[in-house]
């Protein structure tokens, strides 16, 4: 299988490009691939390149473009707001959800977060989930969105086509049903909650706002089996 490398779309317009800093390390020190080499280049906008390793330096690589194809975005749009659970199980939850094909993932504090992330462990998610788009065979990258507080969430979703919320008390609507029942959308907003899940009051707010509550089960599953099983269902259905 040919080895991936990630470049921002603004470096990838010219002939030769210069890979650095992780990638390069990646290439160079890890891999240890030699000049005249293939690799697979994406930008994380779609577009893939096939590229020959040409000069392979200390501290750059350049690569010459042999090919270029750009895909489009798959619909509809899976967007992830997510309660920030403790320790790393946010890392879980990007990883998986990324594999699984979410579009954007929003970080939310709840009442019930028990952790606000910093900025070094904010930076440590994007490497995430660049990783895990190189690692499945991605052309799109996920975004991560900045933290958002709830009522910031339930304000931001109003604008796709779909906006449910998993509710552990929620017994008649299931996911799978509420999906099949609305086949052609351009987006859907999905919210999980953190340990513990929602308080009453969060639920009220967000139904208020045009969400629907859904249940994926009869068993109370974990945040990050959640997350994961909801995204899951959601690319099922939607055959993404």
């Amino acid at each position: 299988m040919m080895h991936s490398f990630y470049v921002p779309k603004t470096q990838c317009n010219e002939d030769f490009i210069t890979i650095t800093d992780s990638e390069h390390h990646h290439l160079r020190n890890v891999l240890r691939l030699e000049n005249g080499e293939t690799i697979r280049i994406i930008d994380g906008e779609g577009s893939v390149y096939i590229a020959e390793t040409s000069d392979i330096k200390t501290d750059s690589t350049v690569v010459r473009l042999l090919n270029h194809k750009h895909y489009p975005k798959t619909a509809p749009a899976i967007i992830l707001f997510q309660g920030i659970p403790k320790h790393d199980k946010m890392e879980w939850i990007l990883q998986k959800t990324t594999e699984l094909g979410v579009s954007h993932i929003v970080p939310i504090l709840t009442e019930r977060s028990l952790q606000i992330p910093s900025e070094n462990r904010y930076e440590r998610w994007q490497r995430i989930i660049l990783t895990a788009t190189k690692q499945c065979g991605r052309v799109w990258k996920p975004k991560l969105g900045n933290m958002i507080n709830f009522q910031e969430c339930i304000n931001a979703i109003h604008s796709h086509t779909l906006r449910l919320i998993l509710w552990e008390q929620e017994k008649r609507q299931h996911i799978k049903s509420v999906l099949r029942e609305s086949p052609k959308v351009d987006s859907i907003a999905l919210v999980v909650g953190p340990e513990g899940g929602f308080t009453e009051k969060e639920i009220d707010a967000a139904i208020d706002k045009g969400c629907i509550t859904v249940t994926i089960g009869t068993n109370i599953l974990r945040t990050e089996t959640a997350a994961i099983t909801g995204i899951a269902i959601a690319a099922y259905e939607y055959e993404i």
